[in-house]
């Protein structure tokens, strides 16, 4: 049986005897503190049933911490060439580090995830949030905070700890659905892996109940905006731009596109590679993002003078150095100040792909070809442009005259 008691500081220790010993022979024991007691206890339930069911592995998913984990597993992802190795760590920054980061693999239960869940839609501690060099948990009491970036140099400068207790006593409104899916999306492909590792039985992340998300209103340019915005910038990069209006080209695909898969012949593009924070990488991001799309006529002169003066393995839409746009650059020194230099509602790189396919639908597009020339995976993505397409409201309009002439009568 797991013993529960309090200790000094306030916070309530369950411990649970495992049946293993240590190598002098004594009972191997594993301790949790919490400030609640019914979060220790429902931790030491679970522990005792998993034991006692022959699901639970010991040692090594008590012995490595998720931070360690995480880190051989982003390594392993690089050395596999896989351009989204860094997908999450924002999260993971934010959310997800600063509370399971010292967290033993092993012990992380589904009460403790569903109370992290729980505290990330309610509220959250305002001084957390309010300062970027402070990284918390969330919690409105007295929490660990980790200082990072100038908060971190002035703590070593007074020679103060980078892990502290915030006693911000403020409340700020809690993280978004969105923000909260992606953060557990991100722990439970790192507790799947560590299920494939033989680290743990099973992922405590899965089905959790996470707030509903909104679907968010499609966003585009009207071609007098787009044509806007082109106008402000010149080269390349104004060729780079209306091509992804477009053909809906991301980000990545479009500064990771070389000479050689640019076919002026025919006036194809092939997608094959993308540009990362990390370089270019010679794949795309599914497997339906490997497609062919066509190169608008008005474009064709300025691409084929650029195919000519580069070789098969050039970049044909580089960055100043000459070498692969970093998203987020391109984002601030480039189109940010176009957008706003045209006069026109603001929006990001990514929203020309938006707006291709909103242009493509609007014009009458079959929306299996649309999925197809964007390289949705799955063709729920491309109905989200479905109340576009003409005609789509005839029936309905239709309905309403029949209504109203009848009334007339």
């Amino acid at each position: 049986m797991a013993s529960v008691d309090r200790l000094p500081s306030g916070k309530w220790r369950a411990t649970v005897v495992l049946p293993l010993r240590t190598e002098d022979g004594r009972k191997r024991r594993i301790t949790k503190t919490h400030r609640l007691r019914s979060v220790v206890v429902a931790w030491a339930q679970e522990l005792e049933g998993a034991v006692a069911a022959g699901k639970w592995l010991h040692p090594k998913g008590a012995d490595v911490t998720l931070a360690e984990y995480r880190e051989r597993w982003a390594a392993q992802r690089l050395a596999e060439g896989r351009s989204s190795a860094k997908v999450g760590d924002s999260h993971w920054r934010n959310h997800i580090e600063p509370v399971w980061g010292g967290h033993p693999v092993g012990l992380i239960t589904r009460p403790e995830l569903r109370a992290w869940v729980k505290r990330m839609a309610e509220t959250q501690c305002a001084k957390c949030r309010g300062y970027p060099g402070v990284k918390g948990d969330g919690m409105l009491a007295r929490h660990k905070v980790t200082l990072t970036g100038a908060a971190a140099a002035r703590a070593a400068k007074r020679k103060e700890p980078l892990e502290q207790v915030c006693t911000g006593t403020g409340q700020a409104p809690g993280l978004g659905a969105w923000t909260i899916q992606g953060a557990v999306t991100h722990l439970s492909a790192l507790l799947t892996a560590a299920v494939d590792d033989g680290l743990i039985p099973a992922n405590p992340a899965l089905r959790l109940g996470l707030p509903p998300t909104r679907p968010k209103p499609v966003f585009f340019w009207t071609r007098s905006e787009a044509a806007a915005i082109v106008a402000q910038l010149d080269g390349l990069n104004a060729t780079a731009v209306d091509l992804a209006m477009h053909v809906g080209l991301r980000p990545g695909e479009l500064f990771g596109l070389k000479r050689r898969y640019v076919d002026t012949g025919i006036w194809l593009i092939h997608v094959h590679g993308v540009a990362t924070r990390d370089g270019w990488k010679p794949h795309a991001k599914t497997a339906k993002s490997h497609r062919a799309v066509p190169v608008p006529p008005k474009l064709r002169a300025a691409i084929a003078a650029r195919c000519e003066e580069i070789g098969p393995d050039d970049l044909v839409f580089p960055a100043p150095t000459g070498g692969v746009w970093d998203d987020r650059n391109f984002a601030e020194r480039v189109f940010a100040p176009a957008v706003r230099a045209a006069g026109v509602k603001t929006g990001t790189p990514y929203d020309m792909r938006h707006t291709a396919a909103s242009w493509l639908v609007q014009a009458g597009v079959d929306l299996q070809r649309v999925q197809e020339l964007l390289g949705h995976e799955k063709y729920s993505t491309t109905l989200r442009y479905a109340h576009l397409r003409p005609g789509a409201f005839d029936e309905v309009l239709a309905a309403w005259g029949d209504v109203e002439a009848r009334a007339d009568r």
